[in-house]
């Protein structure tokens, strides 16, 4: 794998980036303020950061969200703040589609200048962690970012800033963060490249017997340098990140389809029934049958 360090490239006459993919998260558009799509080569389908924020909105499909040393689910709609630096990877279940703003208003940008802007800086600092957004503010953004789809020059700028006011005033219970510290990426390319591959191979095959000993093969480093890099840049040792990744497989199954909890636990690449219900229980604070009952959706009478 090469590594991803997305570079992003505004073009002439634009302040911020507007993407969109229809199908699956490898093919992805710039939507020029001109109205036309030009085809261009992402990086959200593997982990990955840039310096610049990023707001990504879920419009179909599911699967996991790894930001900072957060592991997580996502079902569309879902709508995220990405600050800059943040190593993230959206790992897509099926199909999916949906949009994505990048932008760079660096401290020294003259965007800082304008007296209305100080109210932004909180919802700049907790970026650097990711936000959650859910409630209204969803369905608000999402109507905004189609708009600035349909339109450029000034009137797209001018949906861009009702979208910033839109996170901002989004209510304390609608923005929750993600990761819970900040990361600094790394500064040597090959150890870049190295953790990659490494959660590359998590992910694709968590549900098998993975050996630790073909991940530092893959990956050409000895275990304890792979070990310090993998704690120090995902926030989570190897082995509770492989954990955390086969449990969130789980808890997902466990809420989307019937079945039975040995055969959840099989398909997400543990062979002991017991140590399944056992590190469920320690992540969850819940036993697998008693997650599913609380997760089901209740009968409206």
């Amino acid at each position: 794998m090469k590594p991803k360090v997305e570079k992003i490239q505004l073009l002439p006459g634009e302040s911020f980036r507007l993407l969109q993919w229809k199908n699956n998260i490898h093919e992805v558009e710039v939507i020029a303020a001109d109205g036309t799509n030009r085809p261009f080569i992402g990086s959200g389908h593997e982990w990955h950061y840039h310096s610049q924020m990023e707001l990504t909105l879920i419009v179909q499909g599911s699967g996991t969200l790894f930001i900072g040393d957060s592991i997580t689910h996502f079902k569309a709609p879902d709508l995220v703040l990405i600050g800059p630096n943040l190593p993230h990877y959206w790992h897509m279940r099926h199909l999916s589609s949906g949009f994505a703003i990048q932008f760079d208003f660096e401290p020294e940008h003259p965007f800082w200048l304008l007296p209305e802007t100080r109210e932004l800086r909180e919802l700049w600092n907790d970026a650097r962690r990711g936000i959650h957004l859910s409630g209204p503010v969803v369905p608000e953004v999402a109507e905004l970012i189609r708009a600035a789809v349909s339109c450029g020059g000034l009137g797209r700028l001018v949906r861009f800033m009702q979208i910033l006011e839109a996170l901002n005033k989004a209510a304390p219970r609608c923005r929750k963060t993600i990761s819970t510290t900040t990361f600094v990426p790394p500064l040597r390319q090959s150890t870049y490249r190295s953790l990659q591959k490494a959660i590359y191979l998590v992910f694709h095959n968590f549900q098998e017997d993975l050996s630790f000993t073909d991940v530092l093969r893959e990956t050409k480093m000895c275990k304890a340098t792979f070990e310090r890099h993998f704690k120090k840049h995902t926030g989570k040792t190897f082995t509770r990140f492989v954990t955390e990744v086969r449990l969130n497989f789980a808890s997902r199954q466990l809420i989307e389809t019937d079945l039975s909890v040995s055969e959840i636990a099989l398909s997400s690449g543990y062979n002991n029934i017991s140590h399944f219900n056992h590190q469920f229980s320690a992540l969850y604070r819940l036993t697998p049958r008693a997650f599913r009952n609380a997760m089901k959706p209740k009968d409206v009478e």
